[in-house]
């Protein structure tokens, strides 16, 4: 009587466990591989979520509009919006492409036959904002043959638009190589008087970190005298200015630290025309392959980007460890990041660090990247960068004060430096 009582039980609990499969497990499968397997009616499928909205995307070719444009990409589904990667071909052969959001195209790239302009775009997809514009050959072939001279004709603008229009701070390269700088409005250069300098007779730049934060980068502009000398503390005036012409932006350090805005401002930085270099702060306390290793992973260096560079400044450290193995871990540092990299390292370091550690013959291969905040440059040896302050005072950073620099020669040495 118990045995047929057990077996009767265990089959109802047997049968039970077979319902909650079918009603609950079951379908709790086929709801996950229907978000990960793709309807066969869909050419392809997919949910990006997006301003707490869940979109499902899929891809169409040849999608017409009224007006004669034609669409490539992602749209949201059911919809004719356009959402995701996509290209726009409009009537008059002008070739919109990047990602869209809802039917606009915050930032991509437009194509005609007379430029190129990467940026920010309105609703109506004028440039405005931040962007770039490379005019083609056969603009500016069009202008001289109208008779306009190279130092009057743009081959590159790099600033702020308004409805296609220049506005704000900007930066204009001429064909023949010569550039001007300052403030657009309604498309036109405001001059100002007194200016005795030319833009890129010097090249400045600025070195950051996450100890600085929220920089407008589409505002950067250095405060200069009406020489073009910029200011290393707080500017006399704010009449002169002279463009940031680079950046190098904190990587790593020792041999686990990432800084947390590289990522951000290595984009930042390409996208507004300004040359990016990372650099490793160094530490003695760290192995040398661990430390380099953490900067080959996170840095992902190109042609023409500033050279990679390592700051040795903690004199602390190389007092505790002597100069012998300081010297030792500097050059195998070096050494193994161009092993890696493919390209040469440059060293950041205070003046007197340079002369009591590393006035060595094994680092006159090297480029020095100097900080001495004195009036006068760097001395005794040579050095290809300076960093003049650590106290500027600039446009488009309100925070308190960057590290600014200046490079060893005009805009064109700095070219032939770069490679580019």
């Amino acid at each position: 009587m118990i045995d047929n009582t057990l077996k009767v039980l265990l089959k109802k609990i047997i049968d039970n466990r077979f319902k909650i499969l079918l009603y609950a497990v079951i379908p709790l499968i086929a709801f996950i591989l229907g978000l990960l397997i793709p309807s066969p009616f869909v050419k392809y499928n997919k949910a990006i979520i997006g301003d707490s909205r869940i979109y499902t995307l899929s891809d169409t070719v040849n999608m017409m509009f009224p007006n004669g444009d034609v669409y490539d990409g992602s749209i949201i589904a059911s919809s004719k919006k356009r959402h995701g990667f996509g290209r726009l071909t409009r009537i008059d052969s002008s070739i919109y492409e990047g990602n869209w959001k809802e039917d606009k195209l915050p930032y991509g790239q437009r194509t005609t036959s007379s430029s190129v302009y990467v940026g920010r775009f309105n609703s109506e997809l004028n440039n405005h904002g931040f962007g770039i514009v490379t005019y083609s050959s056969q603009f500016i072939d069009g202008k001289r043959k109208q008779g306009v001279a190279d130092k009057d004709i743009i081959a590159v603008y790099i600033g702020n638009w308004n409805c296609n229009i220049k506005q704000g701070i900007g930066r204009s390269v001429k064909v023949d190589g010569s550039m001007d700088f300052g403030n657009y409005s309604d498309g036109v250069l405001q001059e100002i008087e007194g200016a005795n300098y030319r833009i890129g007779g010097c090249v400045y730049g600025i070195d950051v970190s996450h100890y600085q934060p929220d920089i407008d980068w589409d505002n950067l502009a250095l405060y200069c005298d009406k020489d073009g000398r910029v200011y290393s503390g707080t500017p006399k005036e704010k009449k002169y200015m002279q463009p940031v012409f680079f950046a190098y932006i904190k990587a790593t350090e020792g041999s686990m630290v990432q800084d947390n805005t590289y990522s951000i401002r290595n984009v930042e930085a390409e996208r507004h025309g300004i040359v990016k270099g990372a650099y490793h702060f160094f530490h003695l306390t760290s192995s040398v392959e661990e430390q380099v290793r953490n900067f080959i992973e996170t840095v992902n260096w190109k042609d023409g980007d500033m050279p990679p560079a390592l700051d040795v400044e903690i004199e602390s450290e190389i007092k505790e460890y002597g100069k012998e193995k300081f010297v030792e871990m500097t050059l195998s540092w070096l050494e193994k990041v161009e092993e890696n990299m493919h390209v040469r390292p440059i060293i950041y370091t205070r003046e007197s660090i340079r002369n009591n550690y590393l006035n060595d013959e094994r680092f006159k291969k090297y480029d020095f990247w100097i900080a001495s905040y004195k009036e006068t440059d760097p001395d005794n040896f040579d050095w290809h960068f300076w960093q003049l302050t650590e106290k500027g005072v600039m446009n488009g950073y309100k925070d308190g004060r960057i590290d600014i620099n200046l490079f060893k020669g005009d805009y064109l040495a700095f070219k032939k430096y770069l490679k580019i």
